[in-house]
């Protein structure tokens, strides 16, 4: 508890220092807190607790409380999360240990997998890696391990006699002590073995056949290919002949954010070494901006000011057709302002291949839609029906049936998959963003909503056609891919979270 308040804490102090993406600060800060509420639980409480934790402390408990200490230090450093064990509290009996250790793991094995399967069915499949497995099954092991009081059956397994049984006692009105009837005694003790008997076959009905069942659908549903193999696979249609000039650009959508603070953000992406050496176009839409200024200061490429239309879709749009023509080999858009700053450079790093990467969404992943209906839980919907309608113009041969969507207008994608569909599919998006009396703008697509050309309700629809538009739509992506927080998952891989162009 005390761990996870003060790692509430530091995430809120700091508010995601982007001028460090790997602070040092939050572990300070967690370690002041923590000690600080120690210290006040100890005093405020009036037992044996301040005595008993200075006991704990002794040498011969040193090299223990020194691998606990390892321990969370590594959890907290990759994992940002603590397992806490909670045993049972004191006065349990001893004999009853090892029937408990026994009930938690069956209880254990019903909850994962009645969550499994129920998270199976109603949202998505789960990715489970091979080391995730390893462990599970190495913890329910240990669970199982042999205790004093496994060696002992249940009470009513025994086979005594009842009238071996020693006459239970009662009192009387007057005080004074009285054997129970004998055929009271029996009745009493056959009605226990028959409650016993019916508790233990609902035990064996949950545990040999439910609990088996509900594992074998959880599998099924979970990791069965032909199960889920439900989107239309078709190969991408990319531009193979294309030869870009460079490898790598970075593009950014600017607008009053401080020219420090975008100079730092791309030191640190300059220093990412799979970007190899990228060139930098700033487009600013502040119309008082000082262009060389911000070159200066920012030692960027190309500084380039566009109308405040459209935000960063816009801009997006506006760089692939004017540079139809010299667009690298892979392209970095971004805002100045980057989203989740702390998870978004470990990302890039882990993920990002110069040769095979074709499309990498550096926001929220694993967002699934119906392509005739697409809506998410953002109180987004495609009332236009716009999704089925790009899908048709990339592939008049395929049915659309499920998108992949994206978020934080962050992303990494290739020329081939640029270059791959009609460049008219770019000028009427574009056009939908800068023409006031374009369908984007009128009120049979607001409905109500507030909209303006520097902020076009569009724009929350084309944030999440990114995947779509340069057709990533994997639902492998969308199971496989571990969340933001999580970063690179042991034994995945870097096509869990991108669709990756063919060899060249």
């Amino acid at each position: 508890m005390f761990t996870g308040i003060a790692r509430s804490l530091a995430s809120n102090t700091l508010k995601n220092d982007t001028k460090n993406p790997v602070v040092w600060q939050p572990s300070i800060l967690l370690s002041a807190i923590a000690l600080a509420l120690t210290a006040l639980a100890l005093i405020c409480r009036d037992d044996e607790t301040t005595n008993e934790f200075l006991r704990a402390l002794n040498l011969r408990y040193l090299p223990i409380l020194t691998v606990n200490l390892l321990a969370t230090a590594v959890a907290l450093t990759f994992g940002y999360s603590v397992l806490v064990p909670i045993r049972y509290g004191m006065g349990d009996f001893e004999g009853d240990y090892g029937s408990r250790n026994r009930n938690d793991v069956l209880t254990l094995l019903m909850l994962t997998s009645t969550t499994g399967l129920m998270s199976t069915l109603a949202l998505r499949r789960s990715y489970t890696s091979w080391p995730q497995c390893l462990f599970y099954t190495v913890i329910i092991a240990l669970q199982l391990r042999t205790e004093p009081g496994l060696r002992h059956g249940p009470q009513w397994w025994t086979s005594d006699n009842p009238s071996d049984v020693v006459a239970l006692t009662s009192v009387d009105s007057e005080s004074f002590m009285m054997p129970e009837r004998s055929e009271d005694l029996n009745r009493i003790r056959i009605q226990d073995i028959r409650i016993g008997r019916d508790l233990f076959c609902l035990r064996l009905l949950m545990f040999v056949v439910v609990l088996p069942l509900m594992w074998l659908a959880y599998l099924t549903f979970n990791f069965s290919d032909q199960i889920h193999q439900t989107t239309i696979i078709t190969e991408p249609r990319l531009d193979l002949e294309y030869s870009p000039q460079f490898d790598s650009e970075i593009v950014i959508s600017m607008y009053k954010e401080r020219v420090d603070e975008v100079a730092h953000l791309i030191s640190t992406m300059r220093a990412v070494s799979t970007l190899r050496h990228p060139r930098i176009h700033i487009y600013i839409k502040d119309e008082k901006a000082k262009l060389e200024l911000v070159k200066q200061g920012t030692r960027a490429d190309q500084v380039t000011l566009l109308r405040n239309v459209g935000r960063e879709a816009e801009t997006y749009l506006h760089h692939i057709l004017y540079h139809w023509d010299s667009l690298a080999k892979h392209t970095l858009f971004l805002q100045a302002n980057v989203h989740n700053p702390r998870e978004f450079f470990p990302r890039v790093h882990d993920y990002f291949h110069p040769e095979y990467t074709g499309m990498l969404s550096l926001g929220w992943s694993g967002q699934v839609c119906n392509c005739e209906d697409c809506e998410d839980r953002f109180n987004f919907r495609d009332t236009t029906h716009l999704f089925p309608d790009i899908s048709k113009r990339i592939d008049n041969s395929t049915v659309c049936d499920k998108v992949l969507l994206t978020y934080k207008g962050q992303f990494i994608v290739s020329a081939k998959r640029i270059r791959g569909i009609n460049r008219s599919i770019y000028e009427d998006l574009h056009q939908a963003f800068v023409d006031r009396n374009s369908w984007a703008h009128q009120e049979a697509y607001l409905q109500g909503r507030p909209d303006s050309m520097s902020a076009p309700v569009f724009g929350y629809t084309m944030e999440r056609m990114w995947n779509l538009l340069f057709q990533c739509n994997s639902i492998e992506v969308a199971w496989k891919c571990p969340s933001l927080l999580s970063g690179n998952r042991i034994g995945g891989s870097i096509e869990d979270c991108q669709c990756l162009d063919p060899m060249p």
